[in-house]
């Protein structure tokens, strides 16, 4: 797994995802093409936006729906849980799926703050 992922997303993936996030509906190639060009000035080509849509997909982070003549795209999941998604795998792949280790190697040689020591133990009650 690469680090320098956001959420384990590449950039231009990311970016696909914050579009369909912050949709309030199902959205076409040309609606996403649009708001990528006039948002973010991202010129993508449509065969360069289907290729990452299809990623996604097969990522189970946007699913499609065919509509009267094209498809329309959304995401699957909200930005938590895919934060949570990821560091989930980052705690199997680099921490044996120990919540303890991570947490430990997180903090470092330091101390948990008092604050965030209560807040660890309030998650665990």
């Amino acid at each position: 797994m690469q680090m320098n992922k956001k959420y384990g997303l590449t950039g231009t993936e990311e970016l696909i995802m914050e579009i369909l996030w912050n949709a309030q509906k199902p959205m076409t190639v040309k609606e996403i093409l649009d708001v990528a060009l006039y948002e973010w000035d991202k010129g993508w080509k449509v065969q360069t936006l289907n290729t990452f849509l299809s990623g996604l997909q097969k990522m189970d982070l946007v699913e499609a729906r065919r509509e009267v003549s094209c498809n329309v795209y959304y995401a699957i999941c909200t930005r938590e849980q895919q934060m949570h998604k990821w560091t989930k795998k980052i705690e199997a792949e680099f921490y044996d799926n120990s919540i303890g280790k991570f947490v430990k190697l997180f903090i470092g040689e330091g101390r948990l703050s008092e604050k965030d020591a209560d807040e660890l133990r309030k998650l665990c009650e």
